[in-house]
């Protein structure tokens, strides 16, 4: 099974991985800049845009697209993150006709409804008040803010609450009009679907769609980061906490990716057996769930790792984490992690690749992370090539146990008479409320 890449009369890439077995499409647009093109003061308006194009569009109420994609057992979403955008459809491959109907309706013709755009602010809105009973979810944001500061990567995708009311019509028109031309997207598809019929069709549909000069994302430097801080999220009556510690870190296009990829699943990345789960689940049971995560981007990164123990075991927990990680970057990993990583990436590789829709996922990545086309199709054979000295040369070179940031979500006066005792005078706390919006 392998993809095909075409290309539109209208100028777009079309990718597909035809899957005659499977009587299912799915398709989607991608558009190649996201959340990162957001101004401060109107942070999420990117992700409000898309979410009101299925609000209405000149053909047809939101309450008719919904229909319509119910009686064709259909459906249709938009994901953004900070670099990207999508708009993804699924549906079954004999209604595919009627659903490209609506698909590129909603694409072309969306009209960001007065009425629509207040009640989505109040949806989002009362969406951050739910989210703030998720531990889990607030200390991904806070530590998304603390690492990355005022730089775009820092900016929440779906904004905040002192920036949602700000959101206008016109800035949902300006934002879609700069996104959504045939220079800043492409599509992709896998399923049953001829990928000539297909490339006509959208060529069809979507010769009206708006020409332009490609949109420019310009990624700035990151601030250099120095010592250790850690923002203390305080959260009444928490008995259990969450922890994140990181930096940034690398990407894709870094030739150290490889050997880090096979560090990182020793380390924490690869389940039950890593170091850190045998370390602070299984020895000394302070924690349900430890790992860490290599997190590539554009531009390079983050590398990060997560604990959730209870809060009298906290601070130990989080000495742990840090003793094992400067341990990591000294002396890397043993021979036996070594093999049985490599071992283990190389066999799970297979299983991401042994359908149409995981292909063209990654026909997707290499398309917007600007990778050679070979990237997977050669990465068995890369991580093969990886030696034990090349694992622990680029961990000494890219983990930075020493400058880090950490965020903890949990009862602040449970722990903050004790952290310069326990972690030194040179440590930076910055109290955070948990309903803090900055």
């Amino acid at each position: 099974m392998e993809s095909k890449i075409l290309k539109l009369t209208t100028g777009q890439k079309l990718i597909v991985a035809e899957d005659p077995g499977l009587p299912l499409v799915d398709l989607y647009l991608l558009v190649r800049a996201g959340s990162i093109l957001d101004s401060p003061a109107t942070e999420g308006a990117i992700s409000f845009m898309g979410e009101m194009l299925l609000r209405g569009t000149k053909n047809r109420t939101r309450a008719q697209i919904t229909d319509a994609l119910d009686q064709l057992g259909a459906e249709i979403h938009v994901e953004v993150s900070a670099e990207d955008m999508m708009v993804q459809g699924k549906t079954l491959s004999r209604n595919l006709e009627k659903f490209l109907e609506i698909y590129s309706d909603i694409i072309l013709n969306p009209i960001f409804d007065e009425n629509e755009i207040e009640k989505l602010k109040r949806e989002t809105l009362a969406d951050f008040k739910q989210m703030r009973e998720d531990d889990q979810e607030l200390v991904g944001r806070f530590f998304k803010r603390a690492l990355y500061g005022k730089h775009p990567y820092g900016m929440l995708t779906d904004g905040r609450e002192s920036t949602i009311p700000k959101i206008n019509r016109k800035r949902l028109i300006d934002s879609y009009d700069a996104l959504f031309t045939q220079e800043n997207t492409f599509f992709a598809a896998a399923g049953e679907i001829k990928a000539q019929v297909l490339s006509q069709r959208l060529s069809r549909d979507f010769s009206a769609m708006k020409k332009s000069k490609p949109t420019i994302v310009s990624i700035p430097e990151f601030e250099k980061m120095e010592g250790r801080t850690l923002v203390l999220v305080d959260k009444p009556k928490r008995t259990q906490t969450k922890v994140i510690v990181g930096h940034y870190g690398i990407n894709h296009h870094h030739p150290d990716f490889f050997p880090m990829m096979i560090a990182n699943n020793a380390f924490g990345g690869g389940g039950f057996a890593t170091r850190l789960m045998q370390e602070v689940r299984v020895k000394r049971g302070w924690s349900y769930g430890a790992g860490s995560v290599i997190r590539p981007r554009k531009k390079n990164g983050e590398f990060y790792m997560v604990v959730m123990p209870a809060a009298k075991d906290a601070l130990n927990a989080l000495s742990l984490v840090l003793s094992l990680y400067e341990t990591y970057q000294k002396e890397g990993i043993s021979e036996v992690e070594f093999e049985l990583s490599k071992k283990n990436l190389i066999n799970e590789f297979a299983f991401k690749m042994d359908t149409a829709k995981k292909l063209i996922g990654q026909a997707i990545s290499i398309e917007l992370m600007g990778l050679p086309q070979d990237y997977f199709s050669t990465y068995q054979q890369k991580l093969k090539a990886v030696t034990l000295a090349d694992v622990n040369r680029a961990v000494q070179a890219h983990s930075d146990p020493k400058n880090v940031m950490m965020v903890m979500v949990g009862t602040a006066s449970d722990f903050k008479a004790k952290l310069k005792s326990q972690f030194g005078p040179d440590l930076k706390v910055i109290l955070k409320k948990y309903t803090d919006d900055d």
